[in-house]
């Protein structure tokens, strides 16, 4: 946008609006295309003057009586500027967006409060008033409609935009609407629509906070400024369509489930590196679930193709929908992928010796249940795998002794895990960055016992990165307690506890 201006000292003083970063860039910060006059009439050069000294004013009362001033000049006889409409919008509309932004004025002030002369009564939308310039701009002056969207992402549109950002955070919904609609109102970005999704999400409308969240997708593109506003959109809309499925029924149910399982695969295709994949894989077959697909293997083929670019957790997730869709070729080799990645994966090891079971693979079942227990040492299942094995491999014996042998080591087995003091099942594992959380879920088996269970949390070659204790107190038989253990170190992959006696 090239504004053209009088000589003098104006000269060389500029009116284009300081724009926040966000704005998009105009090619070579100008379009020629659009040349904006404030030169003619010779009132409106001017005031041109008036504004630049309204711009650096530091006292409120003089700026005031300043802005006053202008918008008495440009009511008063308005047709003596009807030859230059483009001008007299422009400088309209910055005077309006002072006003607006000055500290005490209110939204919609009284016309006279602000120097209007015709119908002094009336109230004046500020924010409405500063979009109805820019568009009569853009009427008069078609070439200067990319440079009018632009400028249009200034001060004014900002102040809007943070406002209903924090009142948002605070929990003040109606207020967060309010100024959503008033940013949106100069600017239709992704901000307001984000505000208004969650407004509408917390109000239970969820028909409008899709819709919303929608458009923050569209309108965020790939501007990588918008990454975050556009990931959390997509995510809450995937949760949300998936929420939505899970409560309709018939066709309903499956095009909502459909949508989600739409927006899980292209979160996961967008945002590949997201600590969150895992839960969208998992989300994901269980929108197809709902869809009625009969193909689970789209979930997880590319994995097939390529675990070297997958986390053990999202191979593992990928062999559980595997089974779940009766591919066990698949789920095996997806489950072996994942243990290969990290050894010491306790979901991983159980998976496997549990799919070597599943095929009959009964010799195949003792290396991965021997890392097991030394991980999960009280599990009771753990223990039950070597006893599984036994029996399989004893019924498909010949031999007596053979035959023996092998029920001998079942008995052997079952007596271990009949006999441990304390029954523990994984209630939970979560590692970020700096630290993990182990919780295990305790249940009391002997008559009595106090306990404290001591954790080794380990990097992806097994090393130990971290070691925690925590007391589980003294347990009655029947008794069942979570214990909770934090690690705390750098690239936390997997842990072991110690067997609990």
């Amino acid at each position: 946008m090239r504004l053209t201006f009088m000589a003098g000292a104006v000269a060389a003083a500029s009116l284009t609006t300081v724009v926040p970063a966000t704005a998009v860039a105009q090619p070579g910060g100008v379009t020629a295309a659009c040349n904006i006059d404030i030169n003619a009439p010779k009132e409106m050069a001017m005031m041109s003057l008036s504004y630049q000294q309204a711009k650096a004013a530091q006292n409120p009362e003089q700026r005031k009586k300043l802005l006053t001033s202008m918008t008495k000049e440009l009511d008063t006889k308005p047709e003596r500027f009807a030859k230059n409409p483009t001008g007299y919008q422009y400088l309209l509309s910055e005077v309006l967006k002072m006003w607006a932004l000055e500290p005490g004025t209110p939204h919609a002030p009284t016309r006279s409060s602000i120097g209007f002369v015709a119908n002094p009564t009336e109230t004046i939308d500020l924010v409405n008033a500063v979009d109805a310039a820019y568009k009569a701009i853009v009427a008069a002056s078609p070439a200067c409609e990319a440079d009018i969207k632009a400028q249009r992402q200034n001060e004014l549109w900002l102040a809007q935009t943070q406002a209903a950002l924090s009142a948002m955070s605070g929990g003040s919904l109606d207020s967060a609407e309010y100024y959503a609609k008033r940013s949106m109102l100069l600017v239709n970005g992704p901000y307001p629509h984000y505000v208004l999704a969650n407004v509408a999400n917390q109000k239970n409308d969820k028909k409008n906070a899709m819709m919303h969240w929608k458009h923050v997708i569209d309108l965020s593109g790939k501007d990588s400024v918008y990454k975050d506003l556009k990931s959390g959109s997509m995510y809450y809309l995937a949760l949300t369509q998936l929420e939505q499925a899970g409560g309709a029924q018939g066709a309903d149910q499956v095009a909502l489930a459909k949508d989600a399982a739409a927006t899980f695969k292209a979160l996961i295709t967008e945002y590949p590196d997201s600590p969150e994949v895992p839960n969208h894989y998992n989300n994901w077959a269980d929108a197809l679930t709902l869809a009625k697909e009969p193909d689970m293997s789209q979930v997880y083929v590319g994995m097939l193709a390529d675990p070297d670019k997958q986390s053990d957790i999202s191979l593992a997730i990928g062999g559980v929908v595997a089974t779940r869709a009766n591919k066990t070729d698949d789920a095996l080799k997806l489950f072996e992928a994942s243990v290969k990645k990290n050894p010491n994966s306790r979901d991983g090891l159980r998976n496997v010796a549990a799919s070597y079971y599943a095929k009959d693979r009964f010799k195949d079942m003792f290396d991965p249940s021997r890392k097991l227990v030394q991980i999960d040492p009280n599990n009771y299942d753990a223990w039950m795998f070597f006893a599984y094995a036994a029996q399989g491999i004893g019924k498909a014996a010949k031999l007596p002794a053979e035959k023996k042998a092998w029920t001998d080591t079942l008995v052997k087995y079952q007596t271990i895990a009949d006999q441990l003091p304390v029954k523990v099942e994984i209630a939970g594992f979560s590692r970020g960055a700096d630290n993990a959380t182990l919780t295990l879920a305790l249940e009391q088996v002997a008559a009595t016992g106090t306990y404290t269970v001591t954790a080794e949390f380990l990097d992806m070659a097994g090393a130990v990165v971290a070691t925690a204790t925590a007391d589980a107190g003294a347990l009655k038989k029947g008794d069942r307690k979570n214990v909770e253990i934090k690690g705390t170190g750098k690239g936390i992959y997997a842990y072991r506890y110690k067997a609990i006696k």
